[in-house]
């Protein structure tokens, strides 16, 4: 009888441990797509910086130069210009990313957590299952113990 019990435990317990690897497994390959995804929207947002710092360079410029002539006052325009451009190129650009990595957490947060909920309703089902089966079985091998004596059907001692 114990060795019956050991074995319907540990075989509950593979199946958990089973369903929480798969679990987890899933839960991996969910963080690494988005890994990824903010990979691609950092490697985005590097050249962007890059003329932001090529414009800022040439601003300062400008402005050094202005100092000495003022004839060049356009070219100073030009670069301002130029300059509000890139500033509302990287503003529309940092609110996209922004948006992008609030909308892909919350994404995988809730899918983690759906699933999650699901995994571990699935588990709970085959423990629950497990253990009604090996009430069933203690049932009838007591019935089969003591022929005299009815068995009750498969009553849960809690």
């Amino acid at each position: 009888m114990a060795e019956w019990s050991a074995a319907v435990a540990a075989a509950s317990f593979v199946v958990l441990t089973i369903a929480l690897l798969a679990a987890l497994r899933g839960l991996m390959k969910r963080l690494n797509r988005f890994e990824q995804t903010i990979r691609s929207i950092e490697a985005e947002a590097v050249p962007l910086l890059r003329e932001i710092r090529g414009l800022a360079a040439e601003a300062g410029q400008v402005m050094r130069r202005t100092g000495r002539q003022v004839e060049r006052l356009d070219r100073l325009l030009d670069a301002a210009q130029q300059w509000e451009g890139a500033v509302r190129r990287s503003a529309s650009t940092v609110s996209r990313i922004t948006e992008a990595v609030d909308r892909a957490a919350s994404a995988h947060v809730e899918q983690a957590i759906l699933s999650g909920r699901a995994r571990i309703g699935e588990t709970l089902d085959w423990a629950e299952l497990g253990w009604s089966v090996w009430k069933w079985w203690q049932t009838k091998r007591a019935a089969a113990a003591n022929p005299d004596r009815m068995a009750d059907d498969m009553r849960d001692p809690e």
